[in-house]
């Protein structure tokens, strides 16, 4: 990676032509070194507060049409994501923290995952504003320590489901490695609800006025009441900071100087399609995300999290999931329709041919996910990060999810208290199941070669991403080309070729290198792992580390 594209990607944006002409010039004409002395970057830098954010608050109806004929983003499809660090990896930044795959995940983890407490503060909940709209009632409340929650309920006959499908969800985001909120499921007791002095509500077709006790009874109206007369409820904690909006999926905030790569180009919104259909969260648009301005170790910047998961699984929130979410989009595209009526009804779509299991726990699946194909999944919106999703992002994506195992999954389920042992056991295979379709899917797409190591003795060990996971043979043997690596010029010359059954591989004969790069593939197995991968190695005291990593340039 030369200089100049390192200050593109993670330095400052500079604000006159002539600066940004005069340093591209300079960049040009020196030799740069491919890689530097803190290769890999593991933390994404955030060099600059940010002091004039506005808030940003997409239009749902305008982001649905925006998305269906024009195409926001970039054009260019096939490109390589632009915020990979030099081994390929996402760094720890304001979308992304790597958990799975990297971190020793545990079931009691994945079960706490972003929690730090255990809910609201005992006593009285003050409701500070209400949701008003839309099909699902919601409070904002103040508990008695000054602490804000968002409180969210089932519907009627469906105890359970949304709240419970929710919580399963975000701790499974959260153990991907996403900023996610602090959830809780709670019972309230509408006795213990007091309306703020300054608390306002627009009832439909009414103008904003104060709220009152009528209205706390009407929004209640619409949730699942227990038969002592508490609802239960799941209240998200308010993120730290001052909101200033949700995440977009192409371009770039104008009022971040640390956000200089267009969204559609970052690989975690990217893979966010792949773990969006492994949990059916057909709701995967900006509208279910919160970006919020930050202040920490002296910096100012924007975190970004995901939230609102009720339309996840088996869950659409107001009831059990439709047979085509997760099929369909929310609105199909001209061309899709056209193919459908050419049809003559005769093309059913697989929703229709499936069986479904149904409780009032957990909502509606289908009962087999063996044949489920993700890449045929679709969210209600779709947008310019998932268009420009690649093989390599899809296979990033899948191996956080090969490292979230069935005990995990099985944490994170517990925690929705479905109260339904049976639909629990359901769900929780059907997470797992639906897993393996997705390492089936999306590992052996690539040269599934992962976590090259070369030690002292001159051994090259390495793992196969799709084997580790069952999902495919193990190819009859490994092919590495040895190279000795020219930094500041950037160039490999060829010194020997060598060949093995499996790993570790030996090092043949080498020349005196400070750098060596060895190219990797697969002998006999399936085509895409025969296109190789390149990992670079820097000696430090003897000891070889790896500094670079490309799978698919």
């Amino acid at each position: 990676m030369k200089k100049g594209l390192r200050l593109g990607a993670w330095g400052l944006r500079l604000g006159g032509v002539a600066i940004a002409v005069a340093i591209s010039s300079l960049t040009l004409g020196a030799q740069s070194p491919r890689f530097y002395p803190d290769d890999p970057i593991w933390t994404e830098p955030m060099t600059q507060d940010v002091k004039t954010a506005v808030r940003y608050e997409p239009d749902l109806a305008y982001q649905t049409i925006e998305n269906l004929f024009w195409r926001p983003g970039d054009k260019v499809l096939g490109q390589r994501a632009k915020n990979i660090n030099t081994v390929d990896e996402v760094p720890d930044g304001p979308y992304f923290v790597n958990r799975a795959g990297r971190i020793p995940l545990t079931p009691a983890l994945v079960a706490r995952a972003s929690n730090t407490g255990d809910g609201p503060a005992p006593g009285r909940w003050t409701v500070v504003s209400a949701k008003s709209d839309g099909v699902t009632p919601g409070f904002t409340i103040r508990d008695s320590a000054s602490q804000i929650w968002f409180v969210k309920f089932d519907p009627p006959e469906w105890p359970t489901m949304a709240t419970g499908s929710e919580i399963v969800a975000a701790k499974l985001f959260w153990a991907a490695g996403y900023h996610t909120a602090e959830y809780h499921i709670a019972r309230l007791n509408p006795s213990n609800l007091v309306i703020g002095k300054e608390t306002r509500i627009t009832p439909p077709g009414e103008m904003p006025r104060v709220m009152n006790q009528g209205d706390i009874s009407w929004l209640l109206s619409g949730a699942d009441l227990e038969s002592d007369g508490t609802y239960r409820v799941i209240l998200s904690k308010g993120a730290p900071g001052r909101p200033v909006g949700r995440i977009k999926f192409h371009g770039t905030r104008a009022d971040d100087p640390n956000d200089v790569i267009p969204h559609e180009h970052r690989r975690e919104l990217r893979g966010y399609f792949v773990f969006a259909a492994w949990l059916n969260h057909v709701d995967a648009k900006g509208i279910n995300s919160l970006s919020a301005l930050v202040t920490e170790n002296g910096r100012t910047f924007i975190r970004n999290y995901l939230l609102d998961f009720g339309s996840a699984l088996g869950s659409a929130a107001i009831g059990p999931r439709d047979g085509w979410e997760g099929y369909e989009a929310l609105v199909e595209e001209p061309g899709a329709i056209g193919r459908r009526m050419l049809a003559l009804g005769f093309d059913i779509p697989v929703w229709r041919r499936q069986d479904y299991f149904e409780s009032p726990s957990i909502g509606r699946l289908p009962r087999d996910h063996s044949k489920w194909d993700p890449e045929e999944w679709w969210p209600h919106i779709t947008n310019a990060a998932f268009r420009h999703m690649r093989p390599d992002d899809t296979f990033w994506a899948a191996t956080k999810i090969a490292a979230i195992s069935d005990d995990m999954i099985r944490a994170a389920v517990a925690e929705g208290q479905f109260g339904d042992k049976a639909s629990e056991d359901f769900l929780a295979k059907a997470i797992s199941d639906r897993r393996l379709r997705i390492l089936q899917t999306f590992l052996p797409k690539v040269n599934p070669i992962v976590d090259p190591v070369l030690d002292r003795e001159g051994r090259l060990s390495f793992r196969n991403a799709a084997v580790d996971a069952a999902v495919a043979d193990r190819a009859p043997g490994y092919r590495a080309l040895w190279y000795t690596f020219d930094n500041k010029a950037n160039k490999a010359t060829l010194i020997a070729t060598t060949e093995e059954t499996q790993s570790p591989m030996v090092m043949p004969p080498m020349p005196a290198s400070e750098y060596i790069q060895v190219d990797l593939s697969a002998v006999g197995g399936p085509q895409p792992w025969t296109k190789p991968v390149s990992a670079y190695f820097r000696r430090n005291n003897g000891r070889w580390t790896l500094i670079g990593f490309e799978r698919l340039p």
